[in-house]
This record gives C-alpha cells, structure tokens and sequence, in this order.
C-alpha cells in the first residue's frame, strides 16, 4: 500500500478538528470496555457453585470455565494488541466488542458444561481484543497533558467492574437466573461497539510492523498443556502415562517457545529484560501472589455456599471487601513507592497477603461474617501495597524502549498466575478430599459436601495452608529484590 492511500484510509489522531466532545466519548468507550471485561471475569465466581449443580458435572471439569479464559487471555493478548497496531485500532476494537457480544449470548445459552467452556473461549477472544487495543486507543487519541490521568480513569472503570461484578452477579442469580450474568453485557457491548465505530479514529501504526505469532501459540501452548497435566494429577496420579506424556510435551513446547523468542524480531517475551534482578524478582513476586489469590478465590464460593449456606448473592456482597480497599489505597501505595522504594512495600504487601491467608486457612464452619470478611479486608490492603509498586519497579526496570513488552509481560504473569493457580487449587484441593475419605464421586459434587462438613473444611483448611507457602516465596522475592536503578 503506497503512502497516499495509508493517508486516505487513515484519520491521524493529531487532527485538530477533533472536539473536546469527541476525546470524552473516546475516552468514555475505552471506560466502558475495561468495565464490562471486568465486570464478567468476576461475575462468573459467584457463578461457579450454581453451574456446577446445574450441569451436574465435577468440580475440576466447571475450573476450565475460568481457566479457558485465562489461557486466551495469555495467548492472545499482546498479539491482538500488535494487530491492532498493523491493521487498526477501530477495526479490532469494534470487533472485540461483537465477539464478546457472540461469546456472552452463546454462554447465556448454554445446555452442558462443554458448551459453556467452548464459548467462553469465544468470549475471551473478544475480551482481548477488547483490553489489548483499549488503552492503547486512549495513550494516543488524547493530548500528552492528559494521558495520566485518562489512563487512571481506564483502570478505575475496570475496578468498579471488578467490584460490582460479584454482587451483581449475585444477584442476577438469585432473581433471575444465572444465564442473565452474560446477557447483562449485551447491551453494554453492543452501545460499546456502536460508539467504538462511530467515534474512533482508525490510526495505523507508520512503518511495517512484525508479529509474533509462533511466540503466542508456543505460550499458549506450553500454559495450556501444563495446566491440563495438573488437572489430570489427582485422577490419574503422577505415575500415568497420559498425566507424564502432557507434562513432558509441555515442557518441549517451553523448550520450543524459548527457542522462537530467542530468535524472534518482535517477541512476546524479551528474555534479555530478565538479567535485572529487579525485573525477574517482581514477575515471580507477581506470579506467586496472583497465582495464591486466584486459587483461594476458586475455593472461596463453594466454602461460602456449600458449606456454609450462603446464597450467591450474598458471597457476591461478602466478596467485595478487597476491592473496596484497592480502590482507597492503590493510589496511596503508588505515590509511596516514588519515595521510598518499590522493595519494602511490596515484602509488607506480600507478608500481609500471607497473614490474611493464614486467617483464611484458619476460618471454620461457625465463622462469622466479621471473621470471614477480615482477611479479605487485610487482602486488599496486602494486594494494594503489593501491586502498584510492584508495576512501577519492574517497568522502571527496563530501559525506556522497552516499556511497553514489560507493561505486557505484566499482563501476561498476572493472567498465567491467575490460571495456574485455580488449576492448583482444584487439584490439591481434590486431593485432600480423597486423603479425608470421600468417594471420587463425592469429591467431583459439592452438593454432596455438606453431609460430610468436617472432612470438607478439613481439606479446605490443609489446601489453603499448602498454597498460602507459595505467598511465604513472594515475600523472599520481594526482599531481595534489590533497589531501584534511580537509587
């Protein structure tokens, strides 16, 4: 394509006829986005109980309902940001928006366990498209003296969808049923699809751009087969042919990926970003915390409702308690960190995290309500003390051309964390059942699980303690992280 006709299908995003009416419409869709992606990765939580009762399947089968996502999500997500760069922002952002619309009414209409993972598999492919390109609209569309505080806004809409995903989820179960917690984003997406098209100026990025394919399959890959290993262990058990043959092609596809980014001109993952002690402590920190809460999220919905009786929409409300104090205090934490160091914040975060872990190790089948919602409480606080200081170092880690794969990776440890650790929770968890004496019938129903209370909160209790000793790692890693390079 000549440089005429780039000029003809593409609207420069300098044009000064761009109203103060149009930036806050563009900026408004980009909120919208991030609310909705949010809202549904939280709302389907509460869900969890409830689906795995109506499509009368095991525990470890309804984790791949989050888990699908999660693996989209690492494989996908930086490349659809790149092919948002090559071949517009617009195009793919609009379209992340109908994708996700197809994805949330085929979820709604769901009839078995594998429809409903196979189609939210389609719903994180729009979700992707969604989060990858965002942002990225906002960092460019807006003046310079704007973009902070606009980004800012970005990342408090999706927080006001992760907070109010788990009530309102909970709530649309209770009243209406649980299929309304994917059409409540239908109309939210498709006014954001019809905005996205009408308002977005569709910029391409000059110069040819490469992407890393083979990078986001061998990742996705290599996750993928890993977590399916862990998923085989507790049915299976280490010494199965099946259960060694997933772990070993896992490990030739990390080989393989290692290998494509060594060579790659573009790749997902720079490996040379991991020679600063500073970088490579915050990304397994990252990893080891996300990879704790998420687990002890996945458990914490069936211990509320099955065990204790809780209906979803009052997990939903109960749920909330650590969002809340992320919001107050991130940005308490983040301003401390540009005094003091992203090293002492972070060990206090993740030895804070530790301690409300251990609380919830602890909780039993008479535990209050003021019980339960303390160390969700010290969570947040742990969570909010961890996050923001922990970004800040590791993109202040890396020299300035390489910001933006750091801010990736960043996305991508989260998201991988997230996925290993409710495949970990499933297992371990499932494990200790069967140590405590249920059937392997029992084990996959947790309807089932409160005829047996004792055994049941036994193995919560055990399960919660092995994967809160991943959290004791984070805190060794944030201490000896080392100090930042301005120091």
């Amino acid at each position: 394509m000549t440089e005429a006709n780039k000029n003809v299908c593409m609207m420069q995003l300098d044009d000064p006829k761009k109203t103060r009416w149009t930036l806050r419409l563009i900026l408004l869709n980009v909120c919208l986005g991030q609310t909705v992606v949010g809202l549904d990765q939280r709302a389907i939580t509460v869900a969890l109980p409830t689906l795995t009762e109506t499509f009368h399947t095991a525990f470890t089968t309804i984790q791949w309902t989050i888990l699908i996502y999660d693996l989209i999500l690492i494989g996908l997500i930086i490349t659809m940001g790149r092919l948002g760069d090559l071949f517009g922002r617009r195009r793919f952002y609009s379209v992340g928006f109908m994708v996700f619309i197809i994805g949330s009414a085929l979820c709604g209409l769901s009839q078995t366990a594998g429809q409903m993972i196979f189609f939210r598999a389609i719903q994180a492919i729009g979700g992707a498209m969604i989060a990858a390109n965002g942002r990225a609209i906002v960092s460019v569309a807006l003046p310079r003296e704007e973009r902070g505080r606009a980004l800012g806004l970005t990342s408090t809409a999706f927080h006001i969808g992760f907070l109010t995903g788990p009530s309102l989820g909970g709530f649309l179960i209770d009243s209406v049923g649980w299929r309304w917690i994917f059409y409540i984003n239908l109309p939210i997406a498709l006014w954001g699809a019809y905005l996205a098209w009408k308002i977005i100026p569709d910029t391409k990025a000059e110069g040819k751009l490469s992407v890393d394919i083979a990078g986001a399959l061998l990742l996705l890959v290599t996750n993928g087969l890993f977590i399916y290993a862990i998923d085989l262990l507790p049915r299976l058990g280490w010494r199965h042919p099946t259960f060694l043959l997933t772990l070993l092609l896992s490990l030739v596809a990390m080989v393989f990926l290692l290998i494509a980014e060594s060579r790659a001109k573009t790749p997902i993952l720079i490996l040379s970003m991991f020679r600063s002690r500073l970088f490579t402590a915050g990304i397994l920190s990252l990893f080891l915390i996300t990879a704790t809460l998420s687990a002890i999220n996945f458990l914490l919905p069936f211990y509320l409702q099955n065990l204790l009786g809780y209906s979803p929409s009052q997990f939903g409300w109960i749920i909330v308690a650590d969002s809340l104090i992320i919001m107050f205090m991130a940005p308490i934490a983040g301003t401390l960190s540009d005094r003091v160091g992203s090293r002492l914040l972070c060990t206090i975060g993740c030895a804070v995290i530790v301690v409300a872990q251990f609380f919830v190790a602890s909780l039993g089948l008479q535990a209050s309500l003021l019980r339960i919602m303390l160390p969700l409480a010290l969570w947040g606080v742990g969570w909010a003390l961890f996050n923001a200081p922990n970004q800040s170092a590791i993109l202040g880690a890396v020299n300035p051309d390489k910001v933006g794969a750091a801010a990736g990776m960043i996305a991508t440890t989260a998201r991988t964390g997230g996925a290993i650790g409710v495949a970990m929770a499933a297992t371990v968890f499932s494990a200790m059942l069967s140590a405590a004496g249920l059937s392997p019938a029992q084990t996959e129903s947790p309807q089932s699980w409160s005829a047996m209370p004792e055994s049941v909160i036994g193995s919560f209790n055990y399960t919660v303690h092995i994967i809160n000793a991943c959290a004791l790692l984070a805190v060794f890693f944030s201490a000896f992280r080392g100090k930042r390079r301005e120091d």
